[in-house]
């Protein structure tokens, strides 16, 4: 009836394990596991030291234990001390055990001497000796023994003959496991129910009673358990690692793997398969770089620990992968030198392109240099065109004024001449007739009546006006050039200029010399001078720049 109530519980407990299965995606989860695992590799001296240094403190209580009165108490840090050596170093273990066998033995008291055979039978089962384990678990007598002890020793049992059956097959139907089935229905007996050995042989019964599901949901109910040490809880996770592969979930059978090594590593449990395993695995899988690595950190603690058995399993891995790696470093180094071939004959490539490149770039330097120089040329050239374009925009200017000035002047000179003729023409006609009938007297006083002062002064009228259809500001332009207070200007009327404005109206008509101004106006070359240097003087501009001044004054388009 125990029995049944138990692995209804177990039930119970493994759909709770198989629902929290499906939410965890178990690739994610190992890589997680594997990183952390690498972090806890690299430090792996520093949990190995401080349980050193664990063990010495044990030590120095033992060493301050003294009387016999005190021998359970020497038994019992005995006791703690090969805990402590048990999965660090078996040798230290086994002496440590055989002094809390002698202690219990002095005692007398059997469930000590089954407690310290229990030990002993680890001792033994742990470095690989399963001929001396056999031996031990045969010569102990467990008459007398507490329930509880007796639980604990055959568990040890069950664990002794799955180890046999691991080593010797796979198949987990040989004799060995059949007799660590056998030894689980003993430990059933003994073990309080639901307590952490009786769920232990529970999951070592015969595969027909119990299922990889009822193994994996009884594996984890263990792992929740407040009263199993960090050490146990590697091991768990190992064998829950061991029945996640068997059902097929092998990526999260591979993180529980990882995490039974990471507690390994810290817990300092030298004693141990999780490393070597996962190496394997990962080997497998071609991650050839981390299998080395664990499975080396495998044969250090292996070594460390001193068991052949282990030492030799690792041995074989360890040359299985260390071969793989050497041709993966052997192919790395052809792809190695391939590349760097490549590279040599690449870097070849462009240092020719570079020099053909850097030659191109000359020429096109050289071009760019010529084709700028043209430019300039060109720009030059341009400069020099437009500047006899704008002296040549001003000849034909000055030519077209000259045209036009010559225009109005022969026109002028016409329209004179032809008045003049007329007038001679009457005169001639006046005297030819008055001579003919004798009257000098009247013809004399006909001439008296000709007034030459009036036909020079409507001459020059004529010549203002001629001059101001082809300058119409000339007088305003020329005005501009003295102060706004000259009196000079004062008596200017509108369309006639003074005489000294004729003068400079006879230089910008192009007519600059004295002697043909003074011949024009009448006026001596002196009164010319006059004239034109009181203007200067006048003036609000230099005496040099009075002359070209007038000559910019604005002609009729």
């Amino acid at each position: 009836m125990r029995h049944i109530i138990t692995l209804f519980i177990f039930i119970l407990l493994g759909i709770s394990s198989v629902a929290y299965a499906d939410i965890v995606d178990p690739h994610e989860l190992l890589q997680q596991k594997l990183a952390e695992l690498d972090r806890t590799v690299e430090r792996r001296d520093t949990y190995f030291m401080r349980h050193e240094h664990f063990i010495d403190s044990l030590k120095r209580v033992a060493a301050n234990i003294k009387g016999k009165h005190d021998e359970r108490a020497l038994f019992d840090i005995h006791h703690k001390i090969y805990n402590a050596y048990k999965s660090f170093q078996n040798d230290s273990a086994r002496v440590y055990n055989n002094r809390e066998l002698e202690i219990a033995r002095r005692i007398g008291d059997k469930n000590l001497i089954a407690k310290a055979q229990c030990d002993n039978l680890f001792t033994f089962m742990s470095r690989g000796d399963f001929t001396s384990a056999v031996d031990i678990l045969n010569a102990t007598d467990l008459s007398g023994v507490s329930d509880t002890i007796k639980a604990d020793f055959y568990v040890q049992a069950v664990r002794l003959y799955s180890d046999l059956s691991n080593f010797t097959s796979a198949a987990w139907d040989d004799k060995y496991a059949k007799l660590s089935r056998a030894y689980s229905d003993t430990v059933l007996r003994y073990a309080a129910p639901g307590s952490y050995d009786a769920q232990f042989a529970h999951n070592f019964l015969d595969p027909y009673k119990v299922n990889t599901e009822e193994r994996i949901s009884t594996y984890e109910s263990m792992l929740r358990r407040s009263d199993v040490p960090a050490s146990l809880k590697a091991m768990l996770h190992s064998m829950l690692a061991d029945a996640f592969i068997l059902k097929g979930d092998k990526e999260l059978g591979l993180a529980h793997k990882a995490e039974s090594a990471i507690i390994d590593i810290k817990e300092a449990t030298r004693e141990t398969t999780s490393k070597h395993f996962l190496a394997y695995e990962l080997y497998e899988q071609g991650d050839i770089d981390r299998a080395a690595r664990y499975i080396h950190a495998a044969l250090e603690e292996a070594d460390a620990y001193n068991a052949p058995q282990r030492k030799a399993e690792i041995g074989r891995a360890l040359s299985l992968i260390e071969s793989t790696r050497y041709k993966s470093i052997n192919n790395q180094r052809y792809t190695l030198g391939f590349l760097l071939g490549g590279a040599v004959l690449i870097g070849l490539i462009v240092a020719v392109m570079f020099f053909f490149i850097r030659r191109k770039n000359k020429q096109l330097a050289a071009g760019k240099r010529t084709i700028e120089e043209q430019n300039a040329q060109i720009s030059e050239a341009n400069e020099r065109l437009t500047n006899l374009n704008k002296e040549l925009n001003n000849v034909n200017s000055k030519l077209r004024e000259s045209v036009k000035i010559k225009d109005e002047y022969i026109g002028y000179g016409f329209n004179l001449n032809s008045e003049y003729i007329e007038k001679i023409e009457s005169i001639y006609k006046l005297v030819n007739r008055k001579v003919s009938v004798g009257q000098t007297e009247d013809l004399k006083s006909q001439l008296k009546m000709s007034d030459i002062k009036e036909e020079k002064a409507k001459m020059l009228q004529e010549f203002d006006k001629s001059v101001l259809r082809l300058f119409p500001t000339f007088i305003e332009q020329y005005s501009e050039l003295f102060p706004e207070d000259d009196d000079t200007l004062a008596d200017v009327s509108e369309g006639i200029m003074t005489p000294e404005m004729r003068i400079f109206a006879l230089i910008r008509l192009g007519i600059s010399d004295n002697n043909n101004i003074a011949r024009f106006l009448n006026y001596s070359v002196n009164t010319i001078n006059t004239y034109k240097t009181k203007a200067k003087k006048r003036s609000i501009v230099a005496n040099d720049e009075f002359e070209e001044r007038i000559m910019h004054i604005k002609s009729v388009r």
